[in-house]
Parts: C-alpha cells; sequence; structure tokens
C-alpha cells in the first residue's frame, strides 16, 4: 500500500503528501506544472544520493529546476497547435457479427435486435485539437536575474465533451547582496485548471451496446434510444456524453523563499533557510440526471459535490561548512539541519441520490430522496533531523556520509521515529598513473553506495476521524456546526516504518575526451515490514481487513547507459548524438511474517464477477505474479472452456491449482534517443521497448463470453475473441487471457528548423507523439492498467502537434 512514487522537488521544494505530486481533480497531480518553465530534470536512483532527502525518498528522487533570468532583458514566447487522433480500439464485434451471436446463442432475442449498424466508438470519440500559448519576460544582472512567464493550455480529449484548460504563472527571482554573501531566492508556481472529464459510464456502454441498435430515439423522454428494461442493461452511451457531467476545478500554487548567507568573516560556513508551501483547492461535480436509462433503472438521478483543500508547509534550515583540511590532503564538506513538514487537507463530500428534479439550485444542489454530507479532515506532520560528511581528496577519492532521523505522525506512539543512515564512496581510477596512458580513456570512476530508507506514505487511516453533519442536508444549507463521529475502521496500533535496504555499485567511463560516456549500475534492495491490507479473522477487529506491516521482498537488477557522438558537425555538416540505456530488473517476495497468519494474499482486483482477484503475493514469486488456472487446449489449438491442468496432482482441479504465472513487471527496458543537426535543421526521436512484461487483458476476460447475450439483462457486445474462444461462461481465471505484453514503441519524433529574425533565435518545428507501437499484445495497449491487469477501453490515440519559438 505504502506509495511506489517518487519524491518531486521542484526548486529545492518537495511537494504534495509524502511521495508523489500531492492533490489533483482526477488527472496526473504534475499538471499544474507548466512544462515549458522546466530547465532540467534529474532524477535520483541511488538509494545512498537520494537518502538526505529522508523517508519520501524511498523510491527515488525527481529533481525539477525552472529556468532563471540570463543575459539581457528579453521576451520569449512559445505557440503550438496539436491534433491527436484514434489509432486503435478493444476489438468488439461489429453488427453482423454480433446479430449472427445473437441468432446462434439466444434465438429468441433476435426480434430485439433492430438492424442498425452502429459503430459506438466512433460516436464518442473525435479528432482533439488543442493550442498551447507560453509567454516569458526574463534578464539578469550582477546582482539580480528575474522571470515571469505566462502560459495558458486549451486541449479537447479525443472523448467528445472531454477538455483541459490551463492558465499558469510563474515568478523566478533571485537577488545577491552584501557582496554576494547574502542570496535570497523566489519561485512561485500557480496555475488554474478546469476539466471536463467523460461520465464514468461512457466508455463501458461504448463497448457493451449492441451494434445492431439506432442511436435516437424520438419518442423518448431523452431523445436516445435504450433498451425498455427494468433490468441493468447497457446504456447508450450517446446519451450519457451528452446530458451527463463531470467537471473539476483545481487551484494550486507551490513556491518557497530560500536564503542563504555565507559569514564574511567566516567564509567557509554558511547558513541556509527555506520556507515553502504547496497549497491547492479543489472543485468536483458529477452529475447524473434522472432521465437517463441507467439511472431510471438504479438511482434516480446523483449529483456529487466534492471540495477539497490542502495545505503542506515547510521550513528547512541548516548550516554547511566547506573547506581544505589544514592537517589532511583533501576538503571536507560538512552539512547539519533540521526539517519541520505539515500537512492539512479537508475533503468535503455532498452526495445526493433520487433526485426529484434534474435541475441544480442556486445554492448549488437540487431536491433528493437520500443525500448525505461528510468532510474528512486529516493532520500530517513529518519532523527530521540530518547530517552530512563529504570528503574529497582532489576529486580522485570521495567519501560520503549520512544519517537522517525522520519522525512521522502517521504511526503511533512508540513507532514514529525511524533513523536512516547512508554511505558511499568513489574512486577515480583515470587519475591513478596505470590509467594515464590510456589514451582513449579519459574517465573511469568506481562508486560503491548502501543506504538505508524508509516509507511511510499510506493511508492516513490511523489517527485521524471522519466528521459528519447531523441533518445532513439542512446543516449543509445553514453551516451550522458539526457533530463529531469516529467511522469504525480496522486499525493495528503497531503499524511502523516499511525499510528498505539498497546497495548499489556503478562504474562511469569516459572514452575520447568524453565523446563516447556512460555508466554501469548494479544494485539489490531489500525491503522488510511492507505495508499491505490483508485479512484477519472475524471478530479480532472492526473490518475484515486490516493494514499492517506484512513481509518482505527483494529487487535487483544491472543497468547500462551509453552517450556517443556518433558524427560532430563541421561547417553546418552533419551531426549526431546518441543515447542508448538498457535495464534488467526482477523482484521477489520473500517473505510473509508469520504472525499473520497466512501464506498468500489475493490481489490484483479484476472487472467481472464480484470480489475475483487474478494475482498473487507469495514467497518466492514476484510480487503481483499473475494466480490463474493452466488452460487446456484441444488438438486444434482452441482452448477447452472449463478445462484446466491439475498441476498439483491430486487427481481434482480445484483453486489449488492455480498456480503464479508471469510477472507484470518488465525484465528487460530499453530506450534510445538521438538527436541530429544539419545546417538549420534539427531531427530528434525517442524509443523504447519493455521485455518479458507479461499482462491479462480484462478486457477480453470480462466481455469475451456469449453468456453476455443470454443474461436477465438486454444482449451487450462481446470482445472479438469470443470467436476464437468459444466460450459461454466467463473463464476468468484461464492463464489464456494473461498475454506477453513486449512492445517497441516511437514515443515522438520532432523536426525543427533554427533561423535569426533581427538578430534573435527563432524556431519552427512539428511534433509525432505515439507514432508507432509494435506487439504481438491483442489489447489497445500493453502498457494500460494497474500492475498488468489491462481493463483499459480508452482508445489510443496519436498527435501530432507543431509550433514557432520566438525571442524579442
Amino acid at each position: 500500500n505504502a506509495s511506489s512514487e517518487p519524491l518531486y522537488v521542484i526548486d529545492g521544494q518537495p511537494i504534495g503528501f509524502g511521495s508523489g505530486g500531492g492533490m489533483s481533480a482526477g488527472r496526473d497531480a504534475l499538471n499544474f506544472l507548466n512544462p515549458n518553465d522546466i530547465a532540467s530534470i534529474t532524477v535520483l536512483k541511488d538509494a545512498a544520493s537520494a537518502a538526505i532527502y529522508g523517508a519520501n525518498a524511498a523510491n527515488g528522487v525527481v529533481l525539477i529546476t525552472t529556468k532563471t533570468g540570463q543575459g539581457g532583458p528579453h521576451l520569449d514566447y512559445l505557440g503550438t497547435t496539436s491534433a491527436s487522433a484514434v489509432t486503435r480500439i478493444p476489438s468488439l464485434l461489429n453488427a453482423s457479427q454480433f446479430a449472427a451471436a445473437v441468432a446462434d446463442q439466444a434465438p429468441d432475442r433476435v426480434d430485439s435486435l433492430l438492424g442498425a449498424n452502429t459503430d459506438w466508438y466512433s460516436q464518442i470519440d473525435r479528432t482533439a485539437f488543442g493550442q498551447e500559448h507560453n509567454l516569458a519576460l526574463s534578464g539578469a544582472n550582477p546582482t539580480n536575474s528575474y522571470r515571469l512567464s505566462l502560459g495558458y493550455l486549451n486541449q479537447n480529449g479525443i472523448i467528445k465533451q472531454s477538455k483541459t484548460e490551463r492558465l499558469s504563472l510563474g515568478i523566478n527571482y533571485d537577488q545577491r547582496l552584501f557582496n554576494d554573501n547574502m542570496d535570497i531566492k523566489l519561485n512561485v508556481k500557480g496555475s488554474r485548471a478546469k476539466d471536463n472529464f467523460t461520465p464514468s459510464d461512457v466508455l463501458g456502454n461504448a463497448a457493451a451496446m449492441a451494434p445492431t441498435q439506432p442511436i435516437l430515439d424520438s419518442t423518448s423522454a431523452t431523445g436516445y434510444w435504450d433498451w425498455n428494461t427494468s433490468n441493468a442493461s447497457p446504456a447508450n452511451p450517446v446519451a450519457s456524453l451528452n446530458l451527463a457531467t463531470r467537471t473539476g476545478l483545481v487551484y494550486r500554487s507551490v513556491g518557497n523563499l530560500e536564503t542563504q548567507y555565507v559569514l564574511p568573516f567566516f567564509q567557509a560556513l554558511r547558513a541556509h533557510v527555506n520556507l515553502g508551501y504547496d497549497v491547492g483547492k479543489t472543485e468536483q461535480q458529477i452529475f447524473n440526471p434522472s432521465i437517463l436509462a441507467a439511472q431510471v433503472r438504479q438511482g434516480h438521478g446523483q449529483l456529487n459535490l466534492i471540495n477539497g483543500t490542502v495545505a503542506n508547509s515547510i521550513l528547512e534550515s541548516y548550516l554547511n561548512y566547506n573547506a581544505p583540511f589544514n592537517f589532511l590532503p583533501g576538503t571536507i564538506d560538512l552539512t547539519g539541519g533540521y526539517s519541520y513538514t505539515q500537512s492539512h487537507s479537508d475533503n468535503f463530500n455532498y452526495n445526493a441520490t433520487g433526485l426529484s428534479s434534474d435541475l441544480i439550485g442556486a445554492d448549488g444542489v437540487v431536491p433528493a430522496d437520500n443525500t448525505s454530507v461528510t468532510d474528512n479532515v486529516i493532520d500530517y506532520k513529518l519532523i527530521s533531523f540530518f547530517g552530512r560528511v563529504n570528503y574529497n581528496i582532489a576529486d580522485r577519492y570521495l567519501l560520503a556520509i549520512s544519517a537522517r532521523r525522520d519522525g512521522s505522525s502517521r504511526f503511533g506512539a512508540g513507532n514514529q521515529w525511524g533513523t536512516f543512515p547512508s554511505i558511499s564512496a568513489a574512486w577515480r581510477l583515470s587519475d591513478e598513473s596505470i590509467f594515464r596512458n590510456w589514451g582513449a580513456l579519459s574517465d573511469l570512476k568506481l562508486r560503491a553506495g548502501w543506504a538505508k530508507t524508509g516509507n511511510q506514505s499510506f493511508g492516513d487511516y490511523l489517527q485521524y476521524p471522519t466528521y459528519t453533519y447531523s441533518d445532513v442536508l439542512t446543516q449543509y444549507q445553514l453551516g451550522n456546526d458539526f457533530i463529531t463521529t469516529i467511522r469504525p475502521s480496522a486499525v493495528d496500533p503497531d503499524i511502523h516504518w516499511e525499510e528498505s535496504k539498497s546497495t548499489n555499485i556503478g562504474l562511469d567511463y569516459g572514452f575520447g575526451n568524453q565523446r563516447i560516456y556512460g555508466s554501469i549500475d548494479w544494485y539489490v534492495k531489500n525491503t522488510k515490514d511492507l505495508i499491505f491490507t490483508i485479512p484477519v479473522a472475524a471478530g479480532t477487529n472492526l473490518s475484515n481487513y486490516v493494514t499492517t506491516n506484512v513481509g518482505s521482498m527483494r529487487n535487483r537488477g544491472i543497468e547500462l547507459s551509453i552517450s556517443a557522438v556518433m558524427k560532430q558537425a563541421n561547417n553546418g555538416g552533419l551531426g549526431w548524438t546518441a543515447d542508448f540505456n538498457i535495464s534488467h530488473n526482477t523482484n521477489e517476495l520473500l517473505s510473509i511474517n508469520p504472525s499473520q497468519s497466512v501464506t498468500k494474499i489475493l490481489t490484483g482486483g479484476i472487472s467481472g464477477g464480484v470480489g475475483n482477484n487474478v494475482e498473487v503475493l507469495q514467497p518466492g514469486s514476484p510480487v503481483n505474479s499473475f494466480y490463474v488456472y493452466q488452460q487446456v487446449y484441444d488438438s486444434a489449438g482452441k482452448p477447452i472452456e472449463g478445462e484446466y491442468e491439475d498441476v498439483n496432482g491430486d487427481g481434482v482441479v480445484n483453486d489449488s491449482d492455480r498456480r503464479p504465472f508471469h510477472d507484470p513487471a518488465p525484465k528487460w527496458i530499453l530506450t534510445h534517443s538521438s538527436y541530429l543537426t544539419w545546417g538549420k535543421f534539427d531531427l530528434s526521436f525517442t524509443m523504447r521497448a519493455y521485455f518479458g512484461n507479461w499482462v491479462y487483458n480484462n478486457v477480453a476476460s470480462s466481455l469475451g463470453a456469449y453468456q453476455n447475450l443470454t443474461g436477465s439483462a438486454m444482449p451487450a457486445n462481446l470482445h472479438a475473441s469470443v470467436l476464437e474462444t468459444g466460450f459461454v461462461v466467463p473463464q476468468y481465471f484461464s492463464d489464456y487471457y494473461v498475454e506477453n505484453g513486449s512492445f517497441l514503441r516511437m514515443d515522438n519524433i520532432t523536426l525543427g528548423y533554427r533561423f535569426s529574425y533581427r538578430g534573435q533565435p527563432w524556431r519552427l518545428f512539428a511534433t509525432i507523439q505515439n507514432a508507432f507501437t509494435l506487439t504481438g499484445y491483442s489489447g489497445v495497449d500493453p502498457t494500460a492498467g494497474l500492475n498488468g491487469i489491462d481493463n483499459n477501453i480508452y482508445p489510443r490515440s496519436r498527435t501530432f502537434s507543431g509550433g514557432l519559438s520566438i525571442r524579442l
């Protein structure tokens, strides 16, 4: 359960709750940041280098540095336009195939088919156009620098009605005082993002609605055709798209004020203070009018209002001493400091069902039969003391030791504090006499590091109650005080830090005056006291499940990176720089704590059935291994429905014959990027490939059985795999649906042309994103879904964009 997200640090300001990006209203939490403001991104994967950031660095650190003012005052403009088009949708039966299937499997329902030929996906998707405009005013002089930026994004989604609109503002200011002994930096980023989301049932109904039925019906209350039944049935996705709404509005600001002061009488000592904040406000509205077919059959309308606020603040101060040793060679760099982080969130939720009107009143609500109002308040603190020692001898021998003491309010008394040390060393072999005569060798450095880190980024269920209103609708409208109640929840008062110990050995190399350079890294990471939710014995707690520390696992791998100047550009000729990266990674669950009285934990919930899981946490196997039966096939290679291998040989095929089968994580990841120049033209592209990753095709398993035609509901469309399998009843636990997800993808290609206008640089460019994907996987996208379970029916798209950047 503990987050696997890295810690994001923007201009020295950690953002969000613990690991990850903080709050959002349905889109990625980093969406508030204008990409045009980013100057560089540095990823700290080695635990020793990331350890100084403490508990939130358990999964690495992403350092984002934004642009600052440089040179004389100038104004930069960047404008782009884009168009995105659908390239792949789920494989479903067309109208003639569906009609034939109904005639064969449910002949008594043939008369319900109306003979239309409707491609429901074509009715809800579109070519999505977008535009983005960025302005930046910047400048610098000997004592200060500044940059003011303004950005505007308006992007339609490939599903009709979906859209995002973002207005962003950035301020970077740097002032040096007292003969440059004091440096004050102000960084502020703010944005307003307005989102229109696809109503939640549109995509599911586009996949399930019978292609033989029409779109419109002038006799219905909505004007759209729908099944006339009280049973749960697919609904017209076009009706939901045009009549239901789901919107979000997010205000977000992240900023910090950094002050660094060098003592005039003691230049080796620096004092540093950082005050930062991350605040945001979200407003969401989900409205499903009562006249929609699904609402008539189930809920008679719904209005859901969600308002949330979050405020994160940080105070960080430290002293740094950096000077040569008087009695030893080299220099020493000492850092010692204190950090205090506080987070507060307040999430208000108003939900109404059984609407007696589809008109939202001036107060933002509607008359309804059932209403509820809740307000979840969470307060969280993280206090840290940290220190680091760096010892450097002529940049030839390097030693770093750090320690951090973190205290988290997410844990109960006695378990709140953890100590996390690290040590690393490096030896620049190329400076040794034995290597100096290697003419082609320009750099060779051996590195090794060890670190212990803690993870506490999991649900705040332990200490904080849920507040509810009495007489909810009246209290909501009158604004009366809360009546506080504590929501029953299963808790483990002994839950404590999840801890990882990581070892990394690396070699940095360079040849030909760094014309070719790169690194080789090997790592092993052992994690104990993994935080997860497991079943508990009935009557021993307030729930059947509890979040606790469950066991240990190991990750290990090797990574090779190569960067090379393939051809140097001379006199405007062809130049080519290329980067290659190859990584091999494996993981294994080592143990589950015997005290938990479980030998394996089922996970990986899927669509279809009730409470079905197709993955397992089992010692000796990779985490989230697929947990399925071994399918039996006939002589023609067709799967036999309900026939599975008796894996344990006990003469009976039952649940004990399910076994861990393949791993959703890729064994190998390969990436390549190239940058070419020729005269005023430039061309760049990025490719990546995954090998050894497996995907459970949940779209095929949930829609790939003829039972969808014969149930109490009206016939629903089927996945095209049913034509090959002939399955009548869904076979959710068959390994037939576990597919090799290996792929090669061209992520982007950009062509640019640079020229000067009135002595200033200008550039025209065109880009293709998601240019192509080569894969044997039959679903929409092998990277879709969570932990290798693909129940994603959102179409894959390709984006074409072009733009102009100018400087005045």
